[in-house]
């Protein structure tokens, strides 16, 4: 009976709490606005984090989970303090870093729970077991994992729904195993984040999300699937291999892993935003937000079920391991292809898109002046009369398109979609050189 409230519980308590928060948000400055790299209208509140960790702990305490799982909470009530401070202010990658790694210190070294070994995933070897390295090495793979789901965090209900699909995983391992300390936890973390996907997902009365799940959440839920899995797949009553956790989780940690090789490639610095997630490949190739969450959440099901699948079927781990690195491999590959193939078309339709300036719009060009767009905006040509009592300058075309350039470098270009605001600078750029804007 109370495995089956627990998730209750707790997604009633993110939802007051969601509503509570949202409402205090701006006062302390915990809301999101919109920018170059950001498609949302108006500020919203990134209180997602803070309701689920409040559900998290009202779970705990309903579920007497404190004394199994103590380390965990307060290695999260680090993390989301230091999210909340990134949320308001931002905190330098370097910092986060630290604090990352101070929280799995407190669950790998006061709470015992790390990774033993890696299963038998190099047949030759036999149990690839990390002895002196494992503490040191589960503080690498969490700082990994936690990361992985802060940058899936960049379109409404994406993190959120790929957590939920590694939290079912394991909630279905756990509950098979009889392991229930670890399922009445799993159940609450579900119940806090289905409570807040009821506000971040899109639905048709609501065309974007009305809470963002913030650093503080994105920290929390990277965290507690990092510690379920590692809690689930060690020790000699196991109820899942270690292999099988890397598909529960498969696609944050693909995606994670194929954007910081780009960058390390490119020269550049891992801890750099850019807009080469998947979640921007699916936007750049015209998919809507809706469509983008469902393709992704249907590709986080399939990784589960394969992973199932090798659990049910005794598929052995080192099979199950091959698979992932050449799903990797092939993820790197097709990936990196379809970014630079979308980013050339849409370079190529944004050029074409800012030189079509209709000059001839129910005005004969004989008259004083006429009526054309620019960006969207109308503009109005001046005669040869005008032009010379300006002195003769006829570079205004070029002004308008650096205006647009402008307008672009700071996220108030309503006319073209948010996630080509690159592509569409360069086209204006291309167009100011060429002088083909001009009055």
């Amino acid at each position: 009976m109370r495995a089956m409230l627990t998730p209750i519980v707790a997604l009633a308590i993110t939802i007051f709490l969601v509503q509570v928060a949202r409402r205090v948000a701006p006062a302390v400055g915990l809301i999101d606005s919109p920018c170059a790299r950001k498609s949302h209208e108006g500020e919203i509140p990134l209180v997602g984090g803070i309701a689920i960790f409040g559900s998290l702990f009202v779970g705990m305490a309903f579920g007497d989970l404190f004394v199994d799982h103590w380390p965990f909470l307060a290695a999260a009530s680090l993390l989301v303090m230091v999210g909340i401070w990134d949320d308001v202010s931002g905190v330098s990658p370097p910092v986060r870093l630290v604090v990352q790694s101070l929280a799995l210190l407190i669950i790998a070294a006061v709470g015992g729970v790390y990774l033993e070994d890696l299963g038998n995933i190099f047949p030759a070897i036999g149990v690839l077991t990390l002895g002196w390295m494992a503490i040191p090495f589960t503080v690498f793979a969490g700082v990994g994992a936690i990361n992985a789901f802060n940058l899936s965090d960049g379109v409404d209900g994406v993190c959120g729904t790929l957590a939920l699909v590694a939290l079912a995983g394991l909630g279905v391992a756990a509950g098979m195993a009889g392991k229930t300390s670890e399922l009445l936890l799993i159940a609450t973390l579900i119940g806090g984040v289905v409570g807040f996907l009821v506000f971040n997902v899109r639905v048709p009365q609501r065309r974007q999300a009305s809470v963002f799940l913030g650093d503080a959440g994105s920290y929390l839920l990277g965290l507690s699937v990092m510690y379920l899995a590692i809690r689930l797949s060690q020790g000699p009553e196991r109820a899942i291999q270690p292999v099988t956790a890397l598909w529960f989780c498969m696609l944050p940690l693909l995606d994670t892993i194929g954007v910081l090789l780009r960058r390390l490639r490119r020269g550049r610095s891992p801890f750099n935003p850019d807009r080469e997630h998947i979640h921007h490949v699916f936007l750049l190739a015209k998919f809507s937000v809706t469509a983008t969450w469902i393709g992704l959440m249907l590709v986080a099901v399939l990784g589960a079920a394969f992973g199932w699948l090798g659990v049910v079927a005794g598929i052995p781990e080192s099979v199950m391991f091959a698979g992932f690195l050449i799903i990797s491999v092939a993820y790197y590959g097709m990936f990196t292809r379809v970014w630079k193939a979308l980013t050339f078309l849409s370079r190529s339709i944004n050029r074409r898109a800012l030189a079509k300036i209709d000059r001839r719009v129910s005005v004969d060009r004989r008259q004083q002046s006429e009526i054309y767009y620019v960006d969207g905006i109308p503009k109005e040509r001046r005669s040869g009369l005008e032009r010379r009592r300006n002195g003769g300058d006829r570079r205004n075309g070029e002004d308008d398109v650096r205006a647009t350039i402008g307008k672009l470098e700071q996220g108030q270009n309503d006319s073209l979609p948010d996630d080509q605001d690159q592509a569409a600078r360069v086209g204006a750029e291309s167009a100011a050189g060429k002088r083909a804007v001009y009055n």
